[in-house]
């Protein structure tokens, strides 16, 4: 994918020659802070994830094997977090 950022000159030059100074090329550099970004969040993401189920797990409630709310249920009743 090609995008189109308005970044001030004086910032692309600056960084521009550090990435030359350190091996690498501008874009590069931008996708790599990019890409450790993006890792970044997923990693926030399954953190998350992961806490709910611990939450879920914690607080199980006994019901059937099998059993499940249905929608008009699921509506009726009021939800309550025990957090």
């Amino acid at each position: 994918m090609s995008i189109t950022l308005s970044i001030p000159p004086a910032i692309v030059q600056e960084v521009r020659q550090w990435a030359e100074e350190n091996g690498t090329s501008l874009n590069q550099y931008v996708r790599d802070c990019l890409a450790a970004k993006c890792a970044e969040l997923q990693t926030a993401r399954k953190r998350r994830g992961q806490a709910f189920l611990s939450f879920a797990r914690a607080h199980q409630i006994d019901a059937p094997k099998g059993w499940r709310w249905s929608r008009s249920e699921a509506t009726q009743r009021p939800m309550e977090c025990l957090a």
